[in-house]
């Protein structure tokens, strides 16, 4: 039996189990979601779930499923642009558009310097991997819209990359630091150029993963996403976007992005795995030296880690909007990431904190993602949507879902570590509840299928119409 020495007597990987799995499953049930969670050291790997994987046959999520998990991709892209510094094919400090201009010309007639201008020629490859290339992010809530009219379709990455050119430069590069999807999908196109390929669609992301660890079984559930459908791909988990803009008739909306593309912007956001191969990838990269068949070596990690403060809104961090930071595909003090609010305010805030990057896309993501240095262990929790789709109670109690969830499953892995607690209390509800009914619709061979459930009515009444 394999086993995990803790900081407080000895962990079987039955007592992890027991410390998460119900809050899975009071999670799941609460929120009407699903999760999927996974633990890593250096003694033993646990992989739970809990909630239903399909609406549409109520079939139980796995532990093993590969949920499309979007931006942790950055760190996997990351990992391989440091791999290729290592091995000499290029430097940190090299003009980016040395190895990008020439895939871009030859698959595009594009190059750097017509998306962006004069000024792209400054951009380092250093820029693109630590944010302040000056490059603005896509527009996302085109590309949603376009992935769910065109459902058959993929959205290639010259897409993004247009859609990220529209602002031009939003500052001088590394004038500042700010996050843009688009320099991970112009590190893909690098990476094609320094491995000599022909099309982005030949770049073998699992590359990433050393020979040793590949052949050894642990990462059996990862795999990178190119054209087609996520239904398309064996163990691929459904996912449900929230379809904001649909609200007519008190009734919210959710779309299975199953029958929809899973590329996600390729080399920014087309990994799909379980939480528990996420949990061992970051274990991997830190705790494993490169000489023992580890990923990176710790000169390689020191630049990784390295981070500046992003200036960035949206990103909540230790205090308040616009204080996360990020290293090298690294993402760090983000609330639910790795900054969280301790029981104990005296108590020792790095003993909780996560080297990881947390993803999300549409109808998928997850967070904590990463490796806890404290003690040792790697950690990820995954979702398959972003918000809960309980229509039983007050609504607007499923913003909430993701920031409970999570939190509760993280401080249950503190709790055996003798760590700090987590407070993940919730604001009690101020105004009256807003009970919704909800609708499932997904893009199946060009005809909409919708599930509907009014559980403000009945306990479970269910139709299904085919159009």
């Amino acid at each position: 039996l394999m086993f995990f020495c803790a900081v407080k007597g000895t962990l079987v990987p039955d007592d992890v189990k027991q410390a998460v799995q119900p809050v899975l499953d009071e999670m799941a049930l609460k929120y009407n979601m699903s999760f999927s969670f996974g633990f890593r050291n250096a003694f033993g790997r646990v992989a739970l779930a809990a909630g239903v994987n399909s609406v549409w046959s109520q079939t139980p999520l796995h532990p093993d499923a590969l949920i499309p998990l979007g931006s942790v991709t950055k760190a996997w892209t990351a990992v391989m642009v440091m791999q290729a510094v290592e091995a000499g094919r290029l430097s940190l400090e090299d003009a980016a558009a040395r190895w990008i201009d020439p895939v871009l010309q030859r698959l595009y007639y594009s190059s750097m310097g017509k998306l962006w201008g004069k000024d792209a020629h400054l951009i380092r490859v250093r820029d693109l991997m630590g944010m302040t290339s000056g490059i603005a992010d896509y527009d996302d809530f085109f590309m949603e819209h376009f992935t769910f009219k065109f459902a058959g379709d993929d959205a290639g990455p010259f897409l993004y990359l247009k859609s990220a050119a529209r602002q031009g430069l939003i500052c001088r590069p590394r004038s500042k630091a700010v996050y843009s999807g688009a320099n991970f999908v112009l590190l893909g196109f690098l990476l094609v150029g320094v491995h000599q390929m022909w099309s982005w669609q030949d770049l073998d992301q699992l590359r990433a993963i050393p020979n040793g660890l590949m052949h050894s079984g642990r990462y059996s559930h990862t795999s990178f996403s190119r054209l087609g459908r996520c239904i398309q791909y064996p163990g691929f988990a459904h996912q449900y976007a929230w379809k904001s803009w649909e609200f007519e008739n008190n009734t919210q909306t959710f779309e299975d992005l199953a029958y929809t593309s899973c590329l996600n912007g390729w080399t920014m956001g087309n990994l799909a795995s379980s939480a528990a191969d996420l949990a061992t990838f970051f274990f991997d990269l830190f705790s494993l030296p490169k000489e023992k068949g580890g990923f990176l070596s710790h000169e390689s990690l020191t630049e990784m880690t390295t981070v500046k403060r992003l200036n960035d809104t949206w990103c909540e961090g230790p205090e308040g909007p616009g204080s996360c930071s990020y290293g090298m595909g690294i993402l760090t003090n983000q609330l639910g990431q790795d900054f969280w609010v301790l029981q104990d305010k005296s108590a020792d805030e790095s003993a909780v904190k996560v080297l990881g990057h947390p993803g999300e896309d549409w109808g998928s993501g997850c967070s904590p993602c990463g490796f806890n240095p404290k003690y040792g262990f790697g950690i990820c929790m995954a979702y398959t949507s972003v918000i809960g789709m309980n229509c039983s109670a007050d609504f607007t109690q499923n913003f909430g879902a993701v920031q409970e969830a999570t939190c509760l499953a993280y401080d249950a892995v503190l709790g055996l570590f003798g760590a700090p607690r987590l407070n993940c209390t919730t604001p009690p509800m101020a105004h009256p509840p807003q009970v919704m009914n909800c609708t499932w619709s997904r893009q199946d061979n060009n005809h909409s299928a919708f599930f509907e459930t009014n559980l403000a009515d009945t306990e479970t009444s269910e139709t299904a119409v085919i159009i």
